[in-house]
């Protein structure tokens, strides 16, 4: 019953998007189809390729990005006031990129149930969905598979010895205070050393 409420839901969010974004940009619309066409055009010419050829690659590159964003959480999601970490990566990952409970229960290694709580609490507690103006910097889905340390822990870390920010630029990022992840990243030191 839930896997069949997630499809529909999810191929209507499909459709509802493409028609929201076709009704506020019809000349958006219209001048990215012309570009589209420029792009092809020109590949064809310049590289003596047929128009299947150009598609061909277009679309490998579009699965590669399309991969990455999946595998990414933008981490200008955490910046609210509102939401705690995990709700603001289970929030994103069910209405920005329409995965299925399941599917975001294995990606951070989670119980099913947990996540369905979890995106409850999150849509209650802030029911628009998040709007990705631009992606400076993301983190690796991958990172929160790790149940050791909490998920701010594992953000802190990543970016302060990944990334290289300082705990004021985190903390700026993340809508929190200096001394909070400082606090949280000498809390990960401590967990890790103990392993």
């Amino acid at each position: 019953m839930d896997k069949e409420r997630d499809k529909d839901s999810s191929k209507k969010n499909d459709i509802d998007n493409s028609k929201t974004f076709k009704e506020k940009n019809p000349e958006g619309v219209e001048v990215l189809t012309d570009a589209i066409e420029t792009l092809v055009d020109h590949a064809k010419k310049k590289y003596n390729l047929s128009s299947d050829e150009v598609l061909n690659l277009l679309s490998k590159k579009l699965k590669i990005s399309e991969e990455k964003i999946r595998n990414e959480i933008p981490v200008s999601i955490f910046k609210n006031d509102k939401l705690s970490c995990l709700e603001a990566i289970v929030k994103y990952l069910k209405e920005n990129l329409n995965l299925k409970y399941h599917e975001i229960a294995l990606s951070t290694n989670r119980d099913d149930r947990t996540i369905w709580a979890t995106y409850d609490h999150a849509k209650k507690k802030l029911a628009d969905k998040f709007i990705i103006d631009e992606i400076k910097h993301t983190i690796p889905l991958e990172i929160f598979q790790n149940r050791k340390f909490s998920v701010l822990e594992l953000i802190s870390k990543y970016l302060h010895e990944d990334v290289g920010l300082s705990y004021h630029e985190i903390a700026v990022l993340l809508n929190r205070n200096d001394r909070t992840i400082w606090t949280v990243y000498q809390r990960y030191k401590t967990k890790k050393e103990k392993k």
